[in-house]
C-alpha cells in the first residue's frame, strides 16, 4: 500500500523573527306491493331523474370543453442570512490529583497548581470566564476550567476565528511533567482514547457543562478485554456552568488501555483524560488527554515526538515492567463485533527518510496498543486506514535518566480553507503539518498582527515549523491539512491537534 506520506517536504527556512523561532524540528331492502300510483310517482322520478342527469352531463362536458381561465402567481419569500451566534470554547483548567494539598483524602479532587492560558479572536475581544462549580473546588477561580467566548460582530456574516491553548509544568511531589491542551468546543458525543487504571497510573475524567442548562451525561467504558459494566456510568449530572472529576478506577481498576464514550443530553460538555503515573515512588509524567467527536476511517497523527530514543530505550533494559508503558504505541479501538484491519503508516517530518507501513488486524469491541517500536530521534506523523470507523491516538515518552514525562497525540481534524491555532505558553511550541492531497499545499501562516509566511507542505507529505509560545496564528491557502502543535523541552513533552474553526451562518430561503 503506497504511503500517503512519503514525499521529502520542501520550502524554505523562517527568516528569523519573533513569531516564527528557528527550530530543528442514517343488507337489502324488504319487498313492498307495486300500485298503479306509485308506478306513476316512480316514473315521474325516473324523467325528473334522467332529466337531472342529462343537465348535469351537459355541464360536465362544457366545464371540459371550455378553456379555463389560468392564474398564476409567484409565492413570496425573502433571504435572511442570520447573524452568527458567539463562538464558545471551552479549557481544561489544571491538572488534578486525588488528594489533597497534606496527601490524605485519596477521594477527594484537588487542583495541581494553574495552568498558563492565551486565546485570541480572528476578530473583536475575547472572554475568559472561570466555570463556577467544580468537584475539585476549584470553581471561579484561576485553577478552574475556562470558558472562552467571543461575540459575533455586528453586521457580520460569517463567524469570527477562536482559538485558545493552556499549558501547565507541573513539579509537586509525586506529579511531575508538562501538561498542554487546546480549547475545545462542548458536544453532546465524544470519545477519549487514552490513559490507564493500572497500579501507579491515576486517569480522571474531567466534564465541563459552559451552558446555562444541566447537562446529563451517559458513559460507556471499553478496555483491552472489551465492554465495562460498572455502576454510576449512567445519569451523570453536570450542573449548568460547572465541572464534575470522575476516577476511571472508581469504575473499573487495573485497566490497561481505557476508551471511553461520552454522550450528553440538555447541556452540551466537553470532556478531557488526565493521566499521571507514579512508578514507586519515582514520577512518572503527566498530561491531559483532549476528546474527538467522532470516529473515522483514516485517522491522521501528526506531530508525534520521539525525544531521545536512547534514553527511553535506558528505561527498559532492566526489564522492570513498571517500564512496559514507556514505549511509542498506537490505541485502536473499533466498536461492534468482528475483525477490524489497520493499515498503519509511520513518515518522518523531516522528509529526508522514507517513511514504513505495516497491517495488523483487531478485534472490535476491544481496545488494542499497537506498538511501534525503534523510531530514532524525530518528529512522525502516523497514519491510520482502517475497514471500519475507530478512535485511535498514539503515546511517546521523554525521558532524562529515570525521570520520565509522556504525551497523547490525538488523531487530528481535518482543516479545510482557513483555520486559527493558538501557541499554548508552553516550551518550544512546534506547529506541524500534514498535506493528504495529491498537490502541494501553499499554506500562509500568519502571527496575529505580526508577520506572514507561505510554506510549501508537498503533496502527501509533512512539513514543521517553530512557533512562538503565547502567539495566535491564522492558516490559509489550503485545499486540506491536518495540523497539531507539539511542545517539549528538558525532558518534559505535551502535545494536541488543531481543530477546525466553528460553523458560521448561511443564507436561509423563507416563505412567509
Amino acid at each position: 500500500m503506497s504511503d500517503p506520506f512519503n514525499q521529502e517536504p520542501t520550502g524554505d527556512e523562517f527568516a528569523e523573527d519573533p513569531a516564527f523561532p528557528e527550530q530543528d524540528e442514517p343488507e337489502s331492502e324488504a319487498r313492498r306491493t307495486v300500485t298503479a300510483k306509485g308506478v306513476v310517482v316512480a316514473g315521474a322520478r325516473t324523467v325528473a331523474g334522467l332529466v337531472g342527469i342529462g343537465v348535469a352531463a351537459v355541464t360536465i362536458a362544457a366545464a371540459v370543453l371550455l378553456p379555463l381561465p389560468t392564474i398564476g402567481s409567484t409565492p413570496e419569500s425573502m433571504t435572511v442570512t442570520p447573524v452568527p451566534t458567539a463562538q464558545q470554547l471551552v479549557c481544561a483548567g489544571s491538572v488534578l490529583r486525588l488528594a489533597d494539598d497534606s496527601g490524605e483524602g485519596a477521594t477527594t479532587v484537588s487542583a495541581l497548581g494553574r495552568p498558563d492560558l492565551d486565546a485570541a479572536a480572528s476578530e473583536g475581544e475575547v472572554s475568559t470566564t472561570e466555570v463556577e462549580v467544580s468537584d475539585a473546588a476549584t470553581g471561579g477561580t484561576s485553577s478552574a476550567p475556562v470558558v472562552v467566548s467571543t461575540p459575533p460582530s455586528d453586521g457580520a456574516t460569517e463567524s469570527a476565528l477562536v482559538s485558545g491553548a493552556q499549558a501547565e509544568l507541573v513539579n509537586e511531589g509525586d506529579f511531575v511533567g508538562l501538561a498542554a491542551a487546546d480549547c475545545a468546543v462542548a458536544n453532546g458525543d465524544s470519545w477519549l482514547a487514552g490513559g490507564s487504571t493500572e497500579v501507579g497510573r491515576t486517569t480522571l475524567l474531567s466534564l465541563t457543562n459552559p451552558s446555562e442548562v444541566a447537562a446529563t451525561v451517559n458513559l460507556e467504558l471499553f478496555g483491552e478485554n472489551g465492554p465495562i459494566i460498572a455502576p454510576g456510568t449512567s445519569g451523570i449530572i453536570v450542573p449548568p456552568n460547572g465541572q464534575r472529576v470522575l476516577s476511571l478506577a472508581g469504575f473499573q481498576p487495573d485497566v490497561v488501555s481505557p476508551v471511553v464514550h461520552v454522550k450528553s443530553t440538555g447541556g452540551q460538555v466537553s470532556a478531557t483524560l488526565q493521566q499521571a503515573t507514579v512508578r514507586t515512588l519515582v514520577p512518572g509524567g503527566l498530561d491531559i488527554i483532549s476528546s474527538v467527536s467522532e470516529l473515522a476511517a483514516s485517522t491522521v497523527i501528526p506531530g508525534v515526538l520521539v525525544t531521545d530514543l536512547d534514553a527511553v530505550q535506558a528505561l527498559r533494559k532492566g526489564g522492570d515492567p513498571q517500564f512496559d508503558d514507556v514505549e511509542t504505541m498506537v490505541r485502536v479501538f473499533a466498536p461492534g463485533e468482528g475483525t477490524v484491519s489497520l493499515t498503519v503508516t509511520v513518515t518522518p517530518e523531516n522528509g529526508a527518510e522514507t517513511g514504513t507501513s505495516f497491517q495488523v488486524d483487531v478485534d472490535a469491541g476491544r481496545v488494542t496498543d499497537v506498538p511501534i517500536q525503534q523510531l530514532a530521534t524525530g518528529s512522525y506523523t502516523i497514519g491510520i486506514t482502517s475497514t471500519a470507523p475507530v478512535v485511535a491516538s498514539a503515546r511517546v515518552t521523554s525521558a532524562v535518566g529515570q525521570a520520565t514525562d509522556f504525551a497523547w497525540f490525538t488523531g487530528a481534524s481535518r482543516l479545510s480553507g482557513a483555520a486559527q491555532v493558538t501557541a499554548a505558553p508552553g516550551p518550544s511550541p512546534v506547529l506541524h503539518l500534514a498535506n493528504p492531497t495529491t498537490s502541494d499545499a501553499e499554506v500562509v501562516v500568519a502571527a496575529a498582527g505580526g508577520a506572514s509566511r507561505t510554506v510549501t507542505v508537498p503533496a502527501g507529505a509533512s512539513g514543521l515549523l517553530a512557533l512562538e509560545a503565547g502567539t495566535t496564528y491564522s492558516l490559509s491557502g489550503f485545499e486540506a491539512l491536518y495540523a497539531s502543535v507539539s511542545l517539549a523541552a528538558g525532558g518534559m513533552i505535551a502535545g494536541y491537534s488543531v481543530r477546525p474553526p466553528g460553523v458560521g451562518s448561511a443564507p436561509i430561503l423563507i416563505y412567509p
